[in-house]
């Protein structure tokens, strides 16, 4: 059974309502127990695809049965959609749409009343680009629709088991070749006590024919529901009895109440490393278990310590590890100070035996682990215009703030004729750095692949950094810390954490699928959420600021120039990632981006239209990826502005897990 409904009710746009802020209202002729928001859906004409926009809500000064959504309906909409999120299905008969154009001037007075604060903030700052900013400002009030649902919403929408789930899952096709599965279960500081076939109901016994089994091992505090061990057993039938299992989890509050979900990404080694993945419970295939057993005799006091070593064992001999995307555990408490200094050692030990540098800081959980390194030269690679003070401003600031032994900087001045006297007092100053090079690519359009690719080329050094010229660092160890995850052979791309000057996040890695395409994770928060803050494995980052391996991105020849101003660093990730390259996001290097302050907006006159032309390329050209990230879960929301919060409802079904997070072309 499906989360998401099938059927919604649809009603087509008219031209009047294209290139248009609208008024969407819904009433439904039903009385309903709660006045549960309705997902809005826009159909796009020329891709064919639906973008979940926002959510219709109910307001006080409306009657019961309405809901409202203020939004801007981009060009080539041909139809919209509302769909309940509950899992009904909505009677066309008895509910009517009411679309209404309006003024940008009207959306904007609408939005501020109904969301003041962007707004206030945005009018009360400083006039310097009050235009762009009050933009922004109104875009950011429609998109984050908010559902005013709390997490104990979601999960009795959809976290609620019903009988006929059940029995689907006991009486589906692979009932009969589920594996026996024994839990070990950590009960004090040095025991832990053996329980066979524990989680599965009685009625429902292991099959007989079971060739196979499973470890699980638990803390003890860590609750599991009836269906936990079903699943687990189900899904090890389903996906060919792969080396070990998670899956996401949420905590119990002092009151017993459910609280705090972590839903968790598909596995990779960073992620790992942080104990994020192994603060639950995980079930190891026993043979790989006695295997690690006989090879590291050493016993661990706690789970925590314990499930982490054979993960990262498991990890090393590449044994396919599967994440399930349901809650099956619930935690009352966390690690305690020994579980954290064993876990701290097994990370240590583990990079030591890669040789890489790096530390673990103590005592901290997730556990946060800083690599670093300096031991290989670095070209920087910046695109410029040199078109004003503040661009020769931060390229001085790449040159004298960056805290790397060997680095060079290379400025690619793309345009059809030689340099403007302006362009010369700006560039002037900067020829001292002894460092530095410029070179002139002959155009007549900016086309930032050409430009990287031609900086590329005149660079000799094993690794590239690209590096927008309206960046500075925040952090002078920003390229020590990026190089640092370059220890690892098999990363082929690396991103820094990017911050606009308002202190904003810009850029802390990119989920693919957002905003109907792509978004930048964190984008517009000053979050200290746990995504935010770790390194780990993307899809992709920014070009704005990417180190590169250059025998990567030889490999895949380089970036494609089609996608002349945006997308190609999508592009070029993911077929870093196709190449079976890691793409890492570098949280610890901060940067502050200005965002094109130099180059502007590239999408007008002869080249407008090509932003679009651009999107269903993308689209169209990495089809098995968009909507399907596999760093990001599916129980999490993909609309804009949204990233981290609640999907209601989820992209998952149910009780046999399958999900757009499945894609095995990415793992």
């Amino acid at each position: 059974m499906p989360y998401l409904v099938s059927y919604p009710v649809e009603q087509p746009l008219k031209e009047i309502h294209q290139n248009q802020w609208c008024i969407i209202l819904c009433r439904t002729k039903t009385k309903e127990k709660k006045k549960l928001p309705y997902l809005l859906s826009i159909h796009h004409d020329d891709s064919q695809e639906w973008e979940e926009t926002q959510y219709l809500q109910h307001y006080v000064f409306l009657p019961s049965s309405w809901r409202i959504g203020i939004l801007y309906i981009p060009p080539k909409s041909d139809k919209i959609s509302i769909t309940s999120i509950q899992n009904i299905i909505l009677d066309t008969s008895k509910i009517s749409i009411k679309i209404i154009p309006i003024s940008r001037l009207l959306a904007a007075g609408l939005l501020t009343t109904l969301h003041p604060a962007p707004l206030f903030k945005t009018l009360l700052g400083s006039p310097k680009h009050l235009k762009k900013r009050l933009r922004t400002a109104l875009n950011q009030s429609y998109t984050k629709s908010k559902t005013n649902l709390s997490y104990q919403d979601w999960y009795k929408l959809y976290d609620c088991w019903e009988e006929k789930e059940k029995k689907a899952l006991y009486q589906g096709t692979f009932y009969e070749q589920w594996p026996v599965i024994h839990s070990l279960c950590y009960n004090s500081p040095n025991k832990y006590y053996p329980e066979t076939d524990s989680a599965l109901d009685k009625q429902w016994p292991t099959p007989k024919s079971a060739k196979h089994a499973y470890i699980a091992i638990l803390q003890n505090g860590e609750i599991l529901p009836a269906h936990a061990f079903a699943i687990f057993a189900d899904q090890a039938a389903r996906h060919q009895y792969p080396a070990a299992f998670y899956a996401d989890s949420d905590m119990l509050d002092q009151n017993h109440q459910r609280a705090t979900p972590h839903f968790k990404p598909n596995i990779g080694y960073m992620t790992l490393l942080s104990g994020l993945l192994t603060q639950d419970i995980w079930l190891f295939r026993k043979d790989i278990f006695d295997a690690y057993q006989q090879e590291h005799p050493k016993s661990y006091q706690s789970a925590y310590a314990h499930r982490l070593a054979l993960a990262l064992f498991i990890w090393k001999q590449q044994y396919p590890i599967h994440h399930i995307p349901y809650i099956l555990s619930h935690r009352q408490i966390a690690p305690g100070k020994q579980a954290l200094q064993d876990m701290q050692e097994i990370v240590q030990n583990d990079l030591s035996a890669r040789q890489w540098t790096g530390n673990v800081q103590n005592n901290h959980f997730p556990l946060k682990i800083n690599l670093h390194s300096n031991n290989a030269p670095v070209s920087l690679v910046i695109p410029t215009t040199i078109s004003s003070k503040t661009i020769q401003k931060s390229i001085r600031s790449i040159l004298t703030q960056t805290d790397y032994p060997h680095f060079e900087v290379i400025l690619v001045i793309s345009q059809p004729s030689s340099l403007t006297h302006r362009q010369r007092c700006y560039l002037r100053p900067l020829l001292s750095y002894k460092n530095l090079r410029v070179i002139w690519l002959k155009t007549e359009t900016f086309n930032f692949s050409q430009s990287c690719n031609f900086g590329i080329h005149h660079t000799h050094h094993k690794f590239v950094a690209i590096v927008n010229d309206d960046i500075t660092p925040k952090n002078p160890q920003w390229l020590i810390n990026i190089m640092g995850h370059m220890q690892d052979p098999k990363v082929g791309a690396v991103g820094a954490k990017l911050y606009y000057p308002n202190g904003q996040i810009q850029h802390a890695g990119i989920i693919m699928g957002a905003a109907n395409l792509c978004e930048h994770a964190g984008r517009f928060q000053r979050s200290n959420r746990i995504g935010l803050t770790y390194d780990h494995d993307v899809s992709a980052v920014t070009g704005a600021c990417m180190l590169i391996r250059r025998s990567a991105y030889t490999l895949i020849q380089g970036f494609d120039e089609n996608y002349e101003i945006s997308y190609n660093d999508i592009d070029f990730c993911l077929r870093l990632r196709k190449a079976n390259y890691h793409v890492i996001q570098c949280q610890q290097a901060e940067l502050i981006h200005y965002e094109s302050l130099s180059l502007g907006n590239h999408y007008t006159g002869k080249r407008a239209g090509k932003e679009r032309q651009e999107i269903l390329s993308i689209r169209a050209q990495w089809q098995s990826i968009d909507h399907q990230d596999p760093f990001y879960n599916p129980n999490l929301s993909l609309q804009r502005g949204m990233d981290g919060k609640l999907a209601f409802p989820p992209r998952v079904t149910r009780p046999f897990a399958t999900s757009t997070c499945l894609n095995k072309e990415f793992l």
